[in-house]
């Protein structure tokens, strides 16, 4: 018989007192909780510099160790591969090789693509946006998603099967990740969005079915849950979740500013959580967010043009082959002190890095060997 999730039975059984203090997950493997109490440890006092990849070149990295000689401590990746609508792609591997070989914190988050037509997969546009300027998007009802018996139904259970199958990958090297699933979930831009109330109730649905399934179906213990739902009205129930993430993309150019506001309002939202800004556009400066006591966790810049200077999607390289730092979003100057801040955690700075034992990132071994930089 298919394990379908009880809503009912789900949510009374979650009805008991938050305890900030303890993961949700009641599979929670010694080593995820060895790095929840180290997150605990440090909240309010440092924070944790962080980066999202993409590109298999991961030239992000180039600039950061080009500049500052550090890397960021965090690393995200994303599900997007995993899926029956898209070729696979191999950022899960990259997201092992960061965690095993270099000794880094890995965050995932899933821009999950979904057909238009339930009867072929292969036909017609299969993306993740609902509303974009993009020629392509995808018309899949959500609603229709958290209705058993529907073929929307059978996909997303598919689906969260395949993505918990490479989470379990993850378990097996006993990897803790930093799950962010459904992100973004206040803007109406991604199918599961904020679109009407129906949607704000089947978001709420899939989220109890991903947290149900992976937590009592798959059992999984890597896992520390980051809700990204950023608004009120998306609120899910906090003994689902262990982090309270808020993703900021400011229009104002060069804001470094702490974002006090949303922290503030991400405090209301937490339900006493942890905090942390999951993806930026700028990062905020470390002595403002003190000054603020707007203390994120982590920051997380998204790949690409937020990093380095690009023509299109094109990187923009340098008379040595370099990736030019986006003077846009970060600058030479503003990155060696972030990077160097007394209050900021880069790789080398975790506890448990040890530079005898782990190695850099092997696409920046590559990168650094094919421009002479590797002495």
């Amino acid at each position: 018989m298919q394990y379908k999730t009880n809503f009912d039975n789900l949510l009374n059984g979650l009805s008991y007192t938050s305890n900030p203090s303890r993961l949700v997950s009641k599979n929670a493997s010694e080593k995820t909780v060895q790095l929840f109490e180290y997150l605990k440890s440090i909240y309010g006092k440092k924070h944790l510099s962080g980066q999202q990849y993409l590109q298999e070149e991961e030239l992000e990295d180039l600039v950061y160790y080009r500049v500052t000689g550090k890397l960021p401590a965090v690393r995200g990746y994303d599900f997007m591969g995993v899926s029956s609508c898209k070729k696979t792609d191999n950022q899960v591997d990259r997201a092992i090789d960061w965690a095993v070989s270099c000794g880094g914190i890995v965050t995932m988050c899933w821009h999950w693509y979904a057909p238009n037509d339930m009867n072929d997969y292969s036909k017609g546009s299969s993306f993740y946006y609902k509303t974009t300027d993009y020629d392509h998007k995808t018309c899949f009802d959500i609603s229709r998603a958290v209705t058993e018996g529907t073929a929307e139904y059978d996909f997303i259970i598919k689906e969260i099967d395949m993505v918990s199958l490479e989470l379990r990958r993850m378990e097996k090297l006993d990897i803790p990740v930093l799950w962010r699933p459904l992100h973004e979930a206040d803007g109406g831009w991604f199918w599961w969005g904020n679109h009407n109330e129906e949607h704000r109730q089947a978001y709420k649905k899939l989220w109890y079915i991903i947290f149900d399934r992976m937590e009592n179906y798959h059992k999984l213990s890597n896992l520390i849950w980051v809700w990204n739902g950023q608004n009120r009205c998306m609120e899910v129930n906090p003994n689902t979740f262990d982090i309270c993430g808020d993703d900021i993309y400011s229009q104002i150019p060069q804001d470094h500013t702490s974002q006090k506001n949303r922290f503030e309002y991400m405090k209301e939202l937490s339900h006493g959580k942890l905090i942390t800004l999951s993806e930026c556009g700028y990062i905020p400066d470390p002595d403002e967010m003190k000054r603020d006591k707007s203390m994120w966790l982590w920051w997380l810049p998204w790949w690409g043009q937020f990093v380095y200077q690009t023509d299109g999607w094109k990187p923009v390289f340098d008379k040595n082959g370099l990736p030019k730092v986006s003077d846009a979003y970060m600058g030479e100057e503003f990155l060696k002190r972030i990077m160097n801040h007394d209050s900021v955690i880069t790789l080398s700075d975790l506890p448990w890095h040890d530079p005898k034992k782990h190695t850099l990132p092997s696409a920046l071994r590559n990168n650094l060997e094919r421009l002479g930089l590797n002495k």
